[in-house]
C-alpha cells in the first residue's frame, strides 16, 4: 500500500509542477502580448494562467483525496 501512495504522490506533485510551468508561461505570454499591444496574446495568457491554477490546485487536491481514501481502507 505504501508504494501505491508514494506513485500518488509522485503524480500529484507532477500535474502540480505541471500546472505551475503552465502558469508561468502563461504570465510570460501575457506580458509579452501586453507589451506589443497584441490582444489575443494577451487572452491565451490569461486563459493558460487560470487554467494552470486550476490544474495544480486540483491535482493537489485529487492526489490528497485518493491518499485519504487509501489510508482508510481496511488493513
Amino acid at each position: 500500500m505504501e508504494i501505491v501512495i508514494k506513485l500518488v504522490t509522485a503524480l500529484g506533485t507532477v500535474g502540480v509542477v505541471i500546472g505551475l510551468f503552465a502558469v508561468y508561461t502563461g504570465y510570460m505570454k501575457f506580458s509579452t502580448g501586453q507589451k506589443n499591444d497584441n490582444g489575443p496574446a494577451v487572452d491565451q495568457g490569461i486563459q493558460s494562467m487560470v487554467l494552470g491554477g486550476v490544474m495544480a490546485a486540483m491535482s493537489g487536491g485529487i492526489a490528497a483525496t485518493i491518499i485519504a481514501a487509501l489510508n482508510n481502507l481496511p488493513k
